[in-house]
């Protein structure tokens, strides 16, 4: 019900009857004129409210079923969808959820071009088939025709171990739970011509750590430690130098790169300390990152690792691995010593190349415990032919020939990612998102999910490669320290996944060698502002162990770990060493307010700071 009022129906009235009416009228007749329009249109406005609310969802209506239709459109015909379309193929085995399994990522898609149709094709073994104009079978990646490449692959590596100067070196494939070749190229003695077979012995190097984290697994597995436990529940002595590191460093974190420790691989290279007493000096040296900020590859933790397997197992490494890898296994010519590896009536001579030559390198003296001794971080020995029983167990997930070692979740951990690696630019884009399981490297080896890893000891090489998804595996022993055997696994990897080939000897030897050292001053342009003698005595470091500075006639000499290396001044106070290999390891000599020497800093870990071997005071 609407009201008016007297006075609004009057000047109403005005406003019809008075064309020329005041400005105060005017005002007056506008104003009711307004309260008349607001008064009669409360009701057509809620019309035109719930006229827009129905014209709205009618509208989301519409859309919501314009796209239900180009949904169907791109699920019934592939080729209406614009660019590639990717299909795992269901006969891979599918990424496990994150309860259940450990399971590597998924890096190997199909894509199909906006050509192909994928239809179902029910009367086949295989559940698919492509169409593309006519139709065509569409079937999963074709077995290699290993028969007609074996020639091929011995042709290739003869040629590659001529061009890369390499005197010998044992392979083994496999290929589907099947040996595809096992055989000995080269020579393992030069000078007397003796062959490489598939029995030789060849040290491993760092594809040892792979055996000390499935002795590490398996004793998880035995529910007798734990991956994510500190270490010190096991090894109450560990301790680094980051109190925090200490802590909380887990056997994980040992065997991942993460402790925040870099190489300082001259603690332990040639020195005579053995592992129990490498973990005591753990704790004087320098970290170059915090715990658990970035991978940074350390030989040191895995040794420890050893040391924590000894103590769990209450045997020592090396017995447990023989007791429960090489004898299930029938690893019948692996071991982990160098006393073990000399014994044998069938082992390889390391080599170094001068010139045209192989000149033999000698093998570590016993007084060298760690090198001579067990080493879990690179002193296991193998042969190509046992190498074949290691290479078909990891395929095939922790079993062979019906005897399961270790449970297949606690397997799949090790080829699962625990840390991102730095990526190599060398090899982009060929391999891509590089990580670091359990002792395994891990990325995308051309879009195929590979897990592998090198090692180089005392002059020889190794690497072994797996694709568990194609049950493809090889592993290559050298006796020369080369990219060979990387080379080679690329060349077989390529070949076993049926993919167009990489001139891999050209990428890879166009790796960047290390950075030339600062010039060396010539003995004229620089002289000792002192008497030789004055630097002259023994400095010892904690970790680093005994540095020798002895006068021998006019010259100055450097002796460490049985080196004695001949230095040329460079500066006031500041020596260099002649020896190649030590030329970039400058020597600074540190002298007291008294002008007395005390100490001499030399960089020995790039990663950080000057080691500084303080000089012992002889008595008088």
């Amino acid at each position: 019900m609407i009201i008016f009022s007297a006075r609004d129906n009057n000047i109403f009235r005005e406003g019809n009857m008075n064309q020329g009416y005041s400005a105060k009228k005017g005002r007056a007749f506008c104003c009711s004129l307004s309260g008349l329009n607001l008064a009669f249109s409360r009701p057509a406005r809620w019309a035109s409210f719930f006229q827009f609310l129905g014209l709205f969802f009618l509208s989301l209506i519409l859309i919501f079923s314009f796209f239900s239709q180009a949904k169907l459109l791109y699920a019934s015909d592939p080729s209406a969808e614009p660019g590639f379309m990717p299909l795992h193929l269901p006969d891979r085995e599918k990424l496990p959820s994150f309860s259940d399994s450990f399971f590597g990522p998924d890096l190997n898609p199909v894509s199909l071009s906006t050509q192909e149709r994928l239809v179902c094709s029910p009367d086949s073994s295989f559940p698919f088939s492509l169409e593309s104009g006519a139709k065509q079978s569409f079937q999963a990646q074709s077995s290699p025709d290993w028969p007609r490449l074996v020639p091929q692959i011995r042709q290739f590596i003869e040629t590659s171990m001529k061009e890369m100067g390499v005197p010998g070196l044992a392979l083994a494939v496999v290929h589907d739970q099947k040996i595809v070749l096992v055989e000995g190229f080269g020579f393992r003695e030069v000078s007397q011509q003796i062959p490489v077979t598939p029995t030789t012995r060849f040290v491993l190097g760092s594809t040892t750590k792979a055996f000390t984290t499935l002795a590490m697994a398996m004793l998880v597995d035995e529910g007798k430690m734990s991956w994510d436990e500190p270490v010190r529940t096991y090894l109450p002595e560990f301790a680094l130098k980051d109190e925090w590191a200490t802590l909380r460093a887990t056997p994980r974190d040992l065997v991942t790169h993460r402790t925040g420790l870099p190489r300082h691989d001259l603690v332990w290279s040639g020195a005579s300390l053995s592992p129990e007493e490498i973990v005591r000096v753990l704790r004087f040296l320098e970290p170059s990152r915090d715990f658990r900020s970035a991978y940074q590859y350390n030989n040191l933790m895995f040794i420890t690792a050893g040391v924590l397997v000894s103590r769990v197992a209450g045997l020592p490494w090396e017995d447990f691995l023989k007791q429960k890898i090489f004898l299930p296994l029938s690893m019948k010519n692996s071991g982990c010593t160098l006393s073990e590896y000399l014994s044998s009536a069938e082992y390889s001579l390391a080599y170094s190349r001068r010139g045209e030559k192989f000149e033999p390198i000698a093998f570590p003296s016993p007084e060298k415990k760690i090198m001579f001794g067990p080493r879990a971080s690179g002193s296991v020995f193998s042969t190509a032919e046992d190498m074949v029983r290691w290479l078909l167990f990891q395929l095939n997930e922790g079993e062979i020939e019906g005897r399961r070692l270790i449970s297949r979740a606690r397997f799949r951990e090790m080829h699962t990612p625990q840390i991102v690696r730095p990526a190599s630019p060398e090899e982009a884009p060929e391999i891509e998102h590089p990580s670091y399981g359990l002792g395994w490297m891990i990325d995308a080896y051309r879009g195929h999910y590979r897990v592998h890893h090198g090692g180089s000891t005392m002059g020889f090489s190794s690497y072994v490669v797996l694709f568990p998804r194609e049950k493809f595996g090889v592993a290559i022993l050298s006796n020369l320290n080369s990219n060979l055997p990387a080379i080679l696994c690329h060349y077989l990897s390529d070949l076993a996944l049926n993919l167009p080939p990489v001139d891999w000897k050209k990428k890879l030897s166009s790796r960047a060698g290390t950075p030339p050292s600062p010039r060396t001053a010539p003995a004229s342009e620089a002289k000792p502002v002192r008497p030789l003698t004055d630097y002259a005595g023994e400095y010892i470091h904690p970790a680093y162990g005994l540095i020798k500075i002895e006068v021998d006639g006019p010259k100055l000499v450097f002796i460490f770990r049985e080196e004695k290396i001949e230095l040329q001044p460079s500066g006031p106070d500041l020596f260099r060493p002649k020896e190649a290999s030590f030329s970039r390891y400058p020597l600074r000599f540190i002298s007291n307010n008294q002008g007395t020497i005390t100490s001499v800093a030399i960089p020995l870990e790039p990663a950080v700071g000057e080691i500084i071997f303080v000089k012992i005071k002889k008595e008088n």
